[in-house]
């Protein structure tokens, strides 16, 4: 083994514990210098195994969620001057990240053996392109990705197995384009210049056209701004940045809440989150939980009691657990903690978890717990937490999954109430209580 390998072993192959006072405990996975992590960096995770580019060092780098720790010690070098923040996951364990690699492009790489990365190339865009930090969505396929790229106001399709680009030219867009989501054969994109909702129809990926535009009433955007989709694949709902949640009909192409759902108080509308009928909402000071069940006349369901002044960072990210009834955020002031919520309710369920600066991406994974990454000043990791969210399956919420919860399972079989009511035997959020909720509580039998 090199002595460079074996450096970089003994700096990170073992995870920080980390326990605060209420026994809920906390693994660190430290990634060596001179990486860091820009404040919107993401990672991608394929079951136990998770993907994560660092910049300055310009690695991909492999962990594991079990274990807490990097896999491939050495990590992916890339070809990029410091400028991946975000990687995708596609079929035939393929990773793609846009970026500049040393130009405008999409890097691929192949993690079918996580503990020995390979590069499998770079497809290239114009020199007019900037995709850096452009999202990505992906086809049902996993092989055709979308990005829209600036200042040349244009989205593009690629295909990660010919690695090249599906349709060379791309479709124009009338507005600066930003976060991009997928519904179908639809991709809507969020327009900074305008204020609106931009859409175009990917049917033929390599001939892709411009379905029309979503006019919001007197909206403004910024870059953390995304756009979420219901169930039914044709809902859409976004938040600008005056704190108005607006509701969109993707395929008529038309605004559901004219007026939208105002929320919040002071500053700016960021992320949202979607599971079911509520739709979490981020904003500058705070976190908003709404009832979309009618999504033109939109209702509130809780404001989360954070017990002061607060501020999520700009590039912080809600999840809702897997039953819908509890969400996660991460807070950089005045401390930097993870808070959980009630949805119902807004209140907090447990005691706020302290990290280190500054929580922005976080994900629920295992049903019950939390990664978020750290990306401020020294601090570039990734915390994985336990018992901040509970026991999965703890339908009666004694703390233990047994049969007691297998009877409240029975108890309460067949369609939950309409949200937001409270139905905790629904374990697995899918608004009914049924056999898959069973199978969920006996896997977790403690």
């Amino acid at each position: 083994m090199k002595p460079a390998t074996l450096n970089v072993l003994a700096a990170v192959a073992f995870a920080l514990p980390a326990l605060n006072a209420n026994g809920q405990s906390a693994t660190v996975i430290e990634f060596p210098d001179p990486g860091h992590f820009y404040q919107n960096t993401t990672f991608t995770l394929d079951g136990d195994v998770g993907y994560i580019p660092s910049a300055d060092n310009d690695v991909l780098w492999s962990f594991s969620l079990s274990a807490g720790a990097i896999i491939d010690p050495d990590g992916l070098p890339l070809p990029a001057p410091g400028t991946a923040s975000d990687p995708y996951l596609f079929a035939d364990n393929l990773v793609a990240i846009p970026g500049w690699f040393p130009y405008q492009g999409i890097f691929v790489a192949d993690v079918s053996d996580p503990a020995h990365l390979e590069q499998v190339g770079v497809i290239q865009f114009s020199d007019s392109c900037n995709i850096q930090g452009q999202n990505v969505e992906i086809d049902d396929d996993g092989v055709i990705g979308y990005v829209a790229s600036f200042p040349n106001d244009t989205l593009y399709s690629f295909n990660v197995q010919t690695m090249s680009l599906v349709d060379p030219d791309g479709l124009p867009l009338p507005g600066n384009p930003d976060r991009i989501a997928r519904s179908g054969d639809r991709v809507a994109i969020v327009d900074t210049t305008n204020g609106d909702i931009m859409v175009a129809d990917i049917s033929d990926p390599a001939h892709m056209e411009f379905a029309g535009v979503i006019h919001l009433s007197g909206a403004a955007f910024g870059s953390n701004d995304n756009i979420v989709f219901a169930d039914d694949g044709r809902t859409g709902f976004v938040s600008s940045n005056q704190r108005v949640l607006f509701s969109f009909d993707v395929l008529d192409l038309t605004l559901l809440d004219p007026d939208g759902f105002a929320f919040g108080t002071q500053l700016y509308g960021d992320d949202v989150a979607i599971n079911g009928n509520t739709v979490a909402c981020v904003w500058s000071r705070g976190l908003t939980f709404v009832d979309v069940s009618d999504p033109t006349d939109m209702t509130l369901i809780a404001n989360a009691n954070f017990g002061g002044t607060v501020a999520p960072q700009g590039s912080a990210t809600v999840e809702f657990t897997p039953d819908g009834q509890s969400a996660a955020i991460p807070i950089i002031y005045p401390a930097d903690l993870v808070y959980v919520f009630d949805v119902a309710t807004g209140e907090q369920i447990a005691e706020p978890f302290p990290i280190e600066p500054q929580g922005n991406y976080l994900t629920i994974y295992d049903n019950n717990k939390i990664a978020t990454i750290c990306s401020g000043g020294e601090s570039n990791n990734i915390w994985l937490i336990e018992g901040l969210l509970g026991v999965y399956g703890d339908v009666n919420g004694d703390g233990i999954v047994d049969i007691d919860d297998v009877f409240d399972i029975l108890a309460q079989w067949g369609p939950c109430p309409r949200p937001p009511d409270d139905c905790p035997a629904d374990v697995d959020g899918s608004g009914e209580v049924d056999i898959d909720d069973l199978f969920e509580v006996l896997a977790n039998w403690s």
